[in-house]
């Protein structure tokens, strides 16, 4: 009988070169084989061994493992601890596997790379970038890793096309982490515009939970936040953009709204053509004439506006100024208005202020909730005081 250590000694010398098996039974094993009862090896006249039994006649339905056979045949590629085994892949595989051999433009076909490229855990450089030619390659080309891609947009044809394909990648990473460097704010940008266009005010742990389980890595909160404010820009328009078209926006409103008021407040400064926008006041004209039929009550509160640009918090010169409008235009010479709010400071200074519209007996400066609450401290009774006031 063959024994273990015997048997194990072979397997590692066939596996290196097929042609020693013989001389490894003869010297490895050598009387150590049962002729009577197991098989001896021996080679037939094209180089195959067969099995013969004790008796000396062969038995060909027996063969040697393929994997004997055929492992000088397979190309190995190492990369540090890891060796890869090569495979040829055609331009058409990669191209099914995108899911697309033609891109509207650019921007279409980059983002169908990046995709392919974390679905299958690897990394790439640009090496050429223009309007009409990207060109990438693995980031570990200087480790053996052939995969490079060159894509361009024909000047007669309308979309961007791969022109040149090496492939697959033979590369493996060490490092495997939960972000993807190809992840990048604007692929996550263009995923998530569909749940900004309907929810612009979503989470950002919202978004990111989308993005984990669309593409399964999981991006840094910074990385959403900076997709979150493209998407916004690409669905709602430019920040800058959106302060020029306010001015026309609001004539707009006027022109098909007639008797609506609307008043800017600026900064100007000496020397300079441009001013600076600080804030609008705007009524339209149903809601001034139909609030002399009202119950003279005004609730006023603020709201917090993020944005690009830093917007001017709760102050006095604010609340002064917007109030005096209310007071021109809206309440105009009604008494005995209920003004109601959160009693901010700068509230109350402008309400309290020499010689303010808002003073007793012309106004009533109130904050019936808190006041209410302060009496009775019921959260139920404070649900019916707010529906009274609504």
């Amino acid at each position: 009988m063959i024994q273990n250590e015997d048997f194990n000694a072979m397997s590692q010398i066939a596996i290196v070169n097929n042609d020693d098996v013989e001389d490894v039974v003869d010297d490895e094993i050598g009387d150590e084989i049962d002729s009577d009862t197991d098989d001896e090896f021996k080679e037939d006249g094209t180089g195959e061994e067969t099995q013969v039994d004790g008796d000396g006649t062969s038995n060909n339905n027996v063969q040697v493992p393929s994997t004997y056979t055929t492992l000088e045949e397979i190309n190995l590629n190492v990369d540090g601890n890891w060796m890869v085994r090569q495979r040829s892949e055609t331009k058409n595989d990669f191209i099914r596997e995108l899911g697309n051999d033609s891109f509207n433009d650019k921007e279409e076909f980059i983002k169908a790379v990046k995709l392919y490229n974390i679905k299958t855990h690897k990394h790439f450089e640009v090496v050429e970038s223009h309007s009409d030619i990207w060109s990438v390659k693995c980031k570990l080309h200087k480790q053996g890793c052939k995969w490079k891609l060159r894509a361009c947009k024909p000047k007669r044809s309308g979309s961007f096309d791969i022109t040149k394909y090496t492939g697959p990648h033979t590369c493996l990473h060490s490092n495997i982490t939960q972000d993807h460097p190809h992840l990048d704010a604007s692929l996550i940008a263009q995923e998530i515009q569909h749940l900004i266009k309907e929810q612009p005010s979503i989470s950002i742990s919202a978004l990111s939970a989308e993005v984990v389980n669309n593409i399964g890595y999981t991006p840094s909160y910074k990385k959403v936040w900076v997709a979150k404010q493209k998407a916004i820009e690409h669905v709602f328009g430019d920040w800058d953009e959106s302060y020029l078209t306010l001015p026309k926006f609001m004539e707009a409103l006027q022109k098909f709204n007639p008797g609506t008021i609307v008043e800017w407040c600026v900064l100007r400064q000496t020397g300079v053509d441009h001013v600076e926008f600080r804030c609008v006041f705007l009524a339209f004209d149903p809601s001034i004439k139909g609030f002399k039929h009202c119950r003279t009550v005004i609730s006023i509160d603020a709201t917090h506006l993020y944005g690009k640009y830093k917007v001017e918090n709760e102050s006095y010169a604010s609340w002064s100024w917007f109030l005096s409008h209310v007071k021109k235009h809206v309440v105009k010479d009604s008494e005995g208005i209920c003004l109601i709010s959160d009693r901010h400071a700068e509230i109350l200074k402008a309400v309290n202020d020499h010689g303010s519209p808002w003073l007793e007996p012309h106004s009533f400066h109130r904050h019936f909730i808190n006041n209410f609450n302060d009496k009775f401290r019921n959260s139920q009774l404070k649900a019916l005081a707010y529906r009274a006031g609504s």
